[in-house]
């Protein structure tokens, strides 16, 4: 019930801003301008998205294997996929529930699994940050929040690499966990592992390769409207709308991200009414069509991977009284 009600709070807050946009635009001017827009130019548009994704896959595969967390690739698929149906969540913390979905599939502890979320996460606000690194001399008032994240971010690495920080951090969560205190131990284990410098770093330039595939449909969104636009600047106002919303910790970014690259495209000198349409034209394929393939992954898949999981356990049940009897 409490899911429900937040799924129909996020769609009416959905819908709000949305009609927001509208008004301010001149709706009737906004459809007009919309409707000039090349519906098959969609297909390329989402094939791009896609491909982020799957470099994205790459990124969580790697760090899944760093931590011995083995699954076969139609399964791992599965699970990350299906988490995008958490992109409505702040920050994309509802994430997490990839872990359940794992430990669904083949037992694997949460603890263990946890820190390969909040890594990749981790290293998705790095690749963020990385491009909006190079067009940051359009807009210097945006370094601030860049500052900020940097300096979040540099702040973790120390806690969890300093045997002294991460010592005394963890002896206070265990007075306060009890009998969970050894999973904290172990999250912190398995943070050291993915934290190390080399793959990391690694990682977070792989991950900004991926966003840059959205940084390029915002591009061709807008070169698709007759706007005329260097990449560098449309691959900064995505990367940096993209850090704001997640800031700002409303689900989604609803509305912060929306406002950043519609003010961004008006302050560099696009016209409101066309600043709007290319923003709703780059929501609905960077974040609409996530969350609609997330969804469906999971709706359409789940029992599936259930039942070959169930199957496994039978076959392997099987094989284990086979092995009995053979011994006898």
């Amino acid at each position: 019930m409490a899911k429900n009600k937040f799924l129909y709070i996020i769609i009416l807050f959905a819908v709000a801003v949305y009609i927001i946009m509208g008004i301010y635009a001149d709706i009737g001017k906004l459809l007009s301008i919309m409707d000039n827009f090349r519906r098959e130019f969609f297909i390329l548009l989402l094939t791009l998205t896609t491909i982020s994704y799957f470099i994205r896959f790459i990124k969580w595969d790697f760090f899944l294997k760093k931590v011995g967390v083995r699954l076969n690739i139609r399964e791992n698929l599965f699970v990350f996929l299906s988490g995008f149906s958490m992109v409505m969540t702040p920050a994309k913390v509802g994430e997490v529930w990839k872990c359940w979905l794992i430990r669904d599939i083949n037992g694997e502890k949460l603890h263990k699994t946890v820190p390969v979320v909040i890594i990749d996460r981790i290293t998705d606000v790095l690749g963020l940050i990385i491009l909006s690194i190079l067009g940051i001399l359009y807009y210097m008032d945006g370094i601030y929040i860049i500052l900020m994240l940097l300096f979040l971010f540099t702040g973790f690495l120390i806690a969890v690499r300093s045997k002294t920080i991460s010592g005394k951090i963890i002896m206070l969560l265990e007075k306060r966990m009890g009998k969970h205190a050894e999973n904290i131990k172990t999250m912190h284990e398995t943070l050291v592992i993915l934290m190390k410098p080399r793959g990391l770093m690694g990682m977070s330039f792989l991950s900004a390769f991926a966003w840059f595939f959205e940084c390029l449909v915002m591009y061709l969104i807008i070169l698709g409207f007759g706007q005329s636009i260097k990449i560098t600047l449309a691959t900064f106002i995505f990367s940096f709308a993209s850090l704001a919303g997640a800031v700002s910790m409303i689900p989604g970014g609803l509305g912060v991200a929306e406002g950043t690259i519609s003010g961004l495209l008006q302050y560099f000198g696009t016209a409101p009414a066309i600043s709007i349409a290319i923003t709703i034209f780059v929501r609905a394929v960077t974040l609409w069509y996530g969350a609609i393939l997330g969804i469906s992954v999971y709706l359409i898949f789940n029992k599936k991977v259930k039942k070959d999981k169930s199957t496994r356990i039978i076959n392997t049940n099987e094989g284990e009284v086979k092995c009995q009897k053979l011994q006898l």
